[in-house]
């Protein structure tokens, strides 16, 4: 496993304090926790000093290495053998904790220092993917800086059951707080950024639209249940120029209709208001919508609506205040 290559790198930072300790955390895959155990066991042939542990703890799989050092607590696990292109940004990991220097640019370390809130992020590789060292090299960094990053390095060859639960069809793919994904050269270009939202208590609406093309209505339903201060970025997106946010808030908004009835409540004097738009295609999903969630205080407004449009929006209108009489068995 370890070539002349990885053998000079791991010269440089031979003679360093021992602050580099390895968790082997080992599950029913005893094949690959056997390859993984020997890794470490062959680093340790070449740094005398590094301190090798087992331990049990609740991982999305298993097994995995965790990453961190004797002195503090680093959250970097490799469901991964850094092997070929991924060495570089182990040993760089390694290096970090060694110097007890991170390697970010002075911004990103700022940036990096700030995050007040736990973030976990999942990052899928494959061997030959020639993009993904660089996104791992950055946020591994990123989990070394800040003790609140948990950072999972995953092998989807190696983790197949893991990569077909988050449906990764693309190398890298980071997987944010489970919210939203960053695929290809955004996963590097955007990463901090991400984690900037991620790491706030209350998401700021990029982040539901961004759930939202990924198709992640009931994501965004159970965020709008925990707190109402997601409505009003989801109403916004109702005039979105994007179509899968459009037609994903309507479909949350018609979740909430059956699961939190007084949610809605709150927004239809908002859709009623939204109807004064001269954009005839927000104004006839608007109408749409209020046939699917309108309950029968809003028929007043949809006839006034009715007598004054014509053509399709007429059309559209007169539709919804039928679907509103007959969800309430209107006569």
């Amino acid at each position: 496993m370890i070539g002349e290559r990885e053998k000079d790198d791991l010269q440089t930072i031979k003679c360093m304090p021992a602050r580099i300790k390895l968790i082997l955390i080992n599950s029913q895959n005893q094949d690959l926790f056997l390859k993984l155990e020997a890794f470490c066991e062959e680093l340790k042939r070449y740094l005398a000093e590094l301190e090798i542990a087992y331990t049990q703890e609740d991982l999305p799989a298993y097994p995995a290495i965790k990453i961190t050092s004797r002195n503090r607590e680093i959250n970097l696990y490799y469901f991964a053998l850094p092997e070929g292109r991924e060495w570089s940004p182990f040993f760089n990991a390694l290096k970090a904790i060694a110097k007890e220097e991170v390697f970010l640019d002075k911004n990103s370390m700022e940036r990096v220092k700030k995050l007040a809130h736990p973030v976990v992020v999942k990052v899928f590789i494959t061997p030959h993917c020639v993009f993904c060292p660089l996104v791992v090299d950055l946020i591994n960094q990123v989990a070394i800086a800040n003790e609140l990053i948990k950072v999972f390095v995953i092998d989807g060859t190696l983790y197949p059951e893991l990569a077909k639960q988050y449906k990764v069809t693309a190398s890298p793919t980071v997987v944010i707080n489970e919210d939203y994904f960053l695929v290809g050269t955004e996963a590097r270009e955007r990463l901090i950024d991400w984690l900037e939202k991620a790491a706030q208590s209350i998401y700021d609406p990029q982040v539901i639209k961004s759930l939202l093309k990924q198709a992640q209505a009931e994501r965004v339903v159970e965020l709008c249940l925990e707190n109402e201060v997601y409505l009003k970025p989801l109403l916004a997106l109702l005039t979105d120029q994007e179509l899968f946010p459009r037609i994903g808030a309507m479909r949350v908004l018609e979740e909430l209709r059956d699961k939190a009835p007084q949610l809605i409540e709150k927004v239809l004097p908002q859709l009623l208001k939204m109807l004064n738009t001269q954009e005839a295609r927000d104004k006839g999903d608007i109408l749409f919508l209020l046939g699917l969630i309108g309950t029968p205080e809003v028929i007043g407004s949809l006839k006034e609506i009715a007598q004054r449009e014509e053509g399709e929006i007429k059309e559209i209108t007169l539709e919804a205040i039928e679907e509103i009489r007959q969800r309430y068995k209107f006569c």
